[in-house]
C-alpha cells in the first residue's frame, strides 16, 4: 500500500493567521542579522494589485480545472447552487480593494486566499494554502524520495529557489506588528473538540490503559504524523508484548486527523499478521497537466480503465456526475507484509472511529473494514483516503496551495470523502459499546 506521506504535516491551519511579535529584527535573513527593512530585502515580494488578482485567479482555475470534488461540494448545498462561485467573487471583490505594495497587503492577500479556500472547500479533500508555520515539514518528501520516486514532483516544488524566497519573506512578515483584517477564525470560533486538542501537551499523542486486567488493554493515538514514530512506536511495541495474551485490543482514533500510513502499519498491522493481507483501492482523476506533474507516474502503467470502473456490478454507488469529469483510474492492491509469521496480539482487536478520522487515519479505518483485520466501532469516518494533496505554486507570489487531485472510491463505489467508512458497529459512545459487547455471556 503507497504511504500517505505526512497529511498530518500538510494539514494546514483552516485560515491563515500571522503571529505578530511586534517586533522588526529578523535573524539570519541571507546571511545578515539585526535590524531590517522590507524595502531592502523584500521589495519584489510586495505584489501589485493586478499580480496578487492574478494570482487568486490562476488558483481558483487550477481548482476548477483540477480539484475532482466540485460534485460532492455542490451536492452538499443542493438548495443553493451559485453559491460556491459566489463565495470566489466576494473574495475576489475583498482582494480588488487591497491597497497593494506593502507588506500589510500581502498579509492581507495571504489571509483572504485561505479563507475563501476554506469556505469554498472545508475539509473536503485537504484544501487550504501551505501556512508557513508548516513549510519546513514539507522536507519529508525529501526522506522518502529515495526509495519512492513517485514524490519527486513535491520536492521539485519545495525546492525552487522563488518558493523558498517567498516563505523566506513569510517568516519576516511574522515578525511585524500587522494586524489581520480579514475574517480569518478566531479562538471563540474554534470548535471546543479542537480547542481541547490544540491545548494538549505535546506529549500526549499515545495513551495505553489496562481497562481490565488479563482482558483488555486499551491504546488511543491522536495523530499518525511522522513526528511521533520514532517515540511511539516502541511504546506501543513493549505495550503490545505486554498484553499479547490479551483477549481484547481497543485501538481508538476517533480524534485522529491522519499523518503517515507508516505509523499504523508498523504499528498495529504489520505485528499483527500471520500472512501477507491485500486491500483493495480503486482511486480516479482528471486528465489535466497539473494532476498529472504529479500523479502520473502512479497512473502510467494501469490496467484499469474508466470504462471498467463503470461496469463493475460491485460499485453500484458511483456518482454518474462525478465519473463524468473523471478519465484516469488505478487499482491499489499490494499486499501489507507481516514482521514474523506470528501475530503478536492473539486477541479481538476493536478500532474506535468517528467523524474527526481523516486522511491517513481513515486509511486505516478503510484497511481495517475492507481486510476484517479488526472491528470498527463508532460513527461514520470524515473520509479522504486519498494519496495526498499536490502543491500548486501561485505564479506571482509563489505561495503554495495545497488540494488533493485523487478521487478515492468506496467498496460499493459511493466517494470516500464524502460519505467516509460507514463502521460494522455504529454507536454514540464507542467506548462503551465494545466494553459493553466484551461483558456480554
Amino acid at each position: 500500500m503507497k504511504r500517505k506521506i505526512a497529511s498530518g504535516i500538510l494539514a494546514i491551519a483552516l485560515s491563515f493567521s500571522l503571529v505578530a511579535c511586534g517586533s522588526n529584527q529578523v535573524d539570519n535573513q541571507e546571511g545578515r542579522t539585526g535590524s531590517v527593512s522590507s524595502d531592502v530585502f523584500y521589495t519584489n515580494k510586495r505584489l501589485s494589485n493586478e499580480q496578487l488578482l492574478s494570482d487568486y485567479d490562476a488558483m481558483w482555475k487550477a481548482m476548477k480545472e483540477s480539484y475532482p470534488f466540485w460534485g460532492v461540494l455542490a451536492r452538499s448545498r443542493p438548495q443553493d447552487p451559485g453559491y460556491y462561485n459566489a463565495v470566489i467573487s466576494d473574495y475576489r471583490g475583498q482582494l480588488q480593494g487591497v491597497e497593494a505594495g506593502s507588506d500589510e497587503a500581502m498579509y492581507q492577500f495571504l489571509s483572504i486566499v485561505a479563507n475563501s479556500l476554506y469556505e469554498v472547500c472545508g475539509m473536503v479533500g485537504h484544501v487550504s494554502i501551505v501556512n508557513p508555520n508548516h513549510f519546513e515539514g514539507l522536507g519529508v518528501y525529501k526522506e522518502y524520495v529515495d526509495e519512492m520516486p513517485e514524490v519527486q514532483p513535491w520536492v521539485d516544488v519545495i525546492e525552487k529557489p522563488e518558493v523558498i524566497s517567498f516563505y523566506e519573506y513569510c517568516d519576516y512578515l511574522r515578525t511585524l506588528p500587522l494586524e489581520d483584517t480579514s475574517n480569518a477564525e478566531t479562538e471563540d470560533d474554534k470548535s471546543s473538540e479542537q480547542a481541547e486538542i490544540e491545548s494538549m501537551p505535546a506529549n500526549a499523542n499515545l495513551t495505553t490503559n489496562i481497562l481490565e486486567e488479563g482482558k483488555t488493554a486499551y491504546i488511543r493515538v491522536d495523530s499518525f504524523d511522522d513526528s511521533y514514530i520514532d517515540a511511539d512506536l516502541p511504546k506501543i511495541q513493549t505495550f503490545l508484548e505486554e498484553v499479547k495474551n490479551y483477549d481484547n485490543l481497543i485501538i481508538d482514533i476517533q480524534n485522529n486527523g491522519g499523518g503517515n500510513t507508516d505509523y499504523w502499519e508498523k504499528a498495529f498491522v504489520r505485528p499483527n499478521l500471520a500472512e501477507p493481507v491485500n486491500s483493495r483501492l480503486i482511486r480516479l482523476m482528471k486528465d489535466t497537466q497539473l494532476a498529472r506533474q504529479f500523479y502520473m507516474l502512479q497512473y502510467q502503467d494501469s490496467t484499469l480503465s474508466m470504462e471498467a470502473v463503470k461496469d463493475d456490478p460491485e460499485l453500484k454507488e458511483l456518482s454518474s456526475e462525478d465519473m463524468a469529469d473523471l478519465s484516469l483510474a488505478r487499482e491499489l492492491s499490494e499486499p501489507v507484509e507481516p514482521d514474523t509469521g506470528e501475530k503478536m496480539f492473539h486477541g479481538k482487536i476493536w478500532v474506535l472511529v468517528g467523524s474527526a478520522v481523516y486522511s491517513s487515519a481513515e486509511a486505516f479505518a478503510v484497511f481495517c473494514k475492507d481486510t476484517g483485520f479488526a472491528t470498527l466501532v463508532g460513527q461514520t469516518t470524515g473520509g479522504s483516503d486519498s494519496g495526498g494533496p499536490i502543491l500548486f505554486e501561485l505564479p506571482n507570489s509563489h505561495l503554495l496551495v495545497q488540494f488533493d487531485v485523487e478521487y478515492c472510491l468506496n467498496a460499493d463505489g459511493s466517494c470516500n470523502q464524502e460519505t467516509g467508512t460507514v463502521p460494522d458497529i455504529e454507536a454514540e459512545d464507542a467506548l462503551h459499546k465494545v466494553l459493553s459487547l466484551i461483558e456480554r455471556p
